[in-house]
């Protein structure tokens, strides 16, 4: 069994970046009266960097264990998806730039009602990915053109069968 958590380092990023959206928009609401249309407006702004500070604290807080039976998310909202059970893995990849350069990817398992996302900036991730690839294999899942071309790309792609 192998334990995966989010670092420290990642997550810290993101605190700053919620930290510093609530305050852009919510000392303006309250330091100064605003038009109710303005109020809607950095009220939802708000609420959505509220959102991701709250995201961010759920990645802190949870722990994902992978073995030869299951992927599992311990702490708040935790879950498994048994890998038996699986019924879709989707890995994509998000560029930040232009030339596709930079960026991240995520992970979607998919079973047992349940679903999980899973960044790459996990400790881990390749690993994850590759125990996730060799249960769809196993389990007889197609995967898509671009799960399969993600997977390569990350050095975690199943074995082709002879």
């Amino acid at each position: 069994m192998s334990e995966h958590r989010y670092r420290a380092r990642t997550l810290r990023g993101d605190y700053i970046r919620a930290g510093a959206g609530l305050a852009l928009v919510g000392l303006p609401l309250a330091a100064a009266p605003v038009g109710e249309t303005a109020g809607w407006v950095l009220g939802a702004m708000a609420a959505l960097f509220a959102g991701f500070g709250g995201r961010t604290w759920l990645r802190q807080k949870s722990v994902y264990r992978v073995d030869e039976t299951a992927i599992v998310r311990e702490g708040p909202l935790g879950r498994a998806v048994p890998w038996e059970e699986m019924a879709a893995l989707r890995l994509r990849y998000y560029a930040t730039r232009r030339d596709r350069s930079g960026g991240w990817m995520q992970m979607t398992v998919r079973g047992a009602g349940a679903t999980m996302r899973i960044d790459s900036t996990l400790e881990g991730f390749r690993e994850v990915a590759a125990a996730a690839l060799r249960a769809a294999a196993a389990a007889g899942l197609t995967l898509d053109a671009a799960t399969l071309e993600n997977a390569r790309a990350l050095g975690a792609a199943p074995r082709e069968r002879r």
